[in-house]
């Protein structure tokens, strides 16, 4: 009987010391929790050539919250709610639906393994491992879904050797090939003083089961791609007329000017499986940083893309309508209220339809909060 009473005072002095441990263990990493996000109102207005009716007015809104947790060294993970209603390229939605309830969705989950200690392994819906100086090819919203692995390399102090590769999954079919991506990118990142950087870089984006494969996201939408038709009647359907293997060139110079800051970048995209209309280029500029209470920023922006240049249910939309065949300029205004809130205003003069298109304007208004 002692012996019992001994053998069972060691279990329960070993489950509490046990449990103190693992309370020890959860209360280190979970005071590296963090949770944040951001609320944006937006007013849009668009007014499109041909349309008799007046400018479409809409009140939009966007809200995000993210929760991060560093597990161990090593070990990160993440997740994060949005407003959205299944587009994988804006969070925004629309009100005026007799004050309905909003729908939310998760836009990230992953986890991020450091496998040494220049090289990190990332799985999950993510956001973009690939350093984009400008949304030409993909919208800025879009997180791909998938593995990749990014690593950086100091080649010197003032050089930086940065690259990335993932394979993505972007259509699952239960009895046939999936759609998927494969993409791989190299840059180097200079400060010659201080205060003053220049990136350049490539990327390569290869598409598999593309060409003769139903339109992504929305069957009867090619967001500018060229498409056919095939089947017959009530089977009747929209295909992809080509492939996409995207090769993308880029860079972008940061400096100062009479002590204010001043980026300018620019990105070019040919679609080597397209037999025309495959290229496609875009152009910005930055003055001012819109950061701390008081400080403003203003922008431009070009674009142009020929109708195969890049996949067009991934790329930016809604200042143009459609993600290809459009040419844009795209000025902007930014103020910082505060360092949580700022406001930006900024209208788009755009064409849809590179050879006969029509014009479209849009203007918007944002305000966006942090926290």
């Amino acid at each position: 009987m002692k012996r019992t009473k001994l053998m069972a005072a060691v279990m329960v002095a070993a489950a509490v010391t046990g449990a103190g441990r693992a309370q020890e263990a959860r209360t280190s990493w979970t005071d590296t929790l963090t949770l944040k996000g951001d609320v944006r109102y937006r007013y849009q207005a668009s007014d499109e050539e041909g349309k008799d009716d007046q400018p479409r007015e809409r009140h939009r809104m966007r809200a995000r919250l993210s929760l991060h947790a560093q597990i161990n060294e090593s070990l990160r993970a993440g997740l994060r709610i949005v407003t959205n209603d299944g587009n994988p390229i804006s969070d925004n939605l629309t009100m005026g639906d007799s004050f309905d309830d909003e729908e939310l969705r998760m836009d990230l989950a992953f986890f991020d393994w450091q496998v040494g200690e220049e090289v990190n392994v990332l799985f999950g819906k993510m956001a973009p491992p690939w350093i984009s100086v400008a949304d030409l090819v993909f919208s800025s919203e879009m997180n791909p879904e998938g593995i990749a692995a990014k690593a950086a390399v100091d080649l010197a102090a003032d050089a930086r050797l940065l690259a990335s590769a993932g394979y993505w999954q972007l259509q699952e079919r239960s009895e046939d090939s999936d759609t998927t991506m494969v993409s791989g990118q190299v840059a180097l990142r200079l400060q010659p003083a201080a205060k003053t950087h220049v990136l350049t870089g490539a990327s390569v984006y290869a598409f598999n089961e593309i060409e003769g494969r139903p339109l992504l996201h929305d069957a009867d939408v090619s967001y500018g791609n060229t498409t056919r038709e095939i089947g017959e009647g009530d089977d009747l359907r929209l295909v992809y007329a080509t492939d996409y293997l995207l090769i993308e060139g880029f860079m972008e110079a940061g400096f100062r000017f009479r002590d204010v800051p001043v980026v300018v970048g620019g990105q070019y995209v040919v679609n080597t499986e397209a037999d025309r209309d495959d290229t496609a280029f875009l152009g910005a500029i930055r003055i001012g940083n819109a950061k701390d209470a008081g400080t403003w920023e203003v922008g431009y922006q070009y674009r142009e893309l020929e109708r195969d240049s890049v996949l067009g249910v991934f790329a930016e939309n809604t200042d143009t309508g459609n993600g290809t065949n459009v040419k844009a300029h795209i000025p902007y205004l930014r103020y910082a209220v505060t360092s949580a809130f700022d406001i930006k205003l900024q209208y788009a003069m755009a064409t849809k339809g590179l050879r006969d298109g029509k014009d479209l304007d849009t203007f918007k208004a944002d305000f966006t909060v942090r926290f």
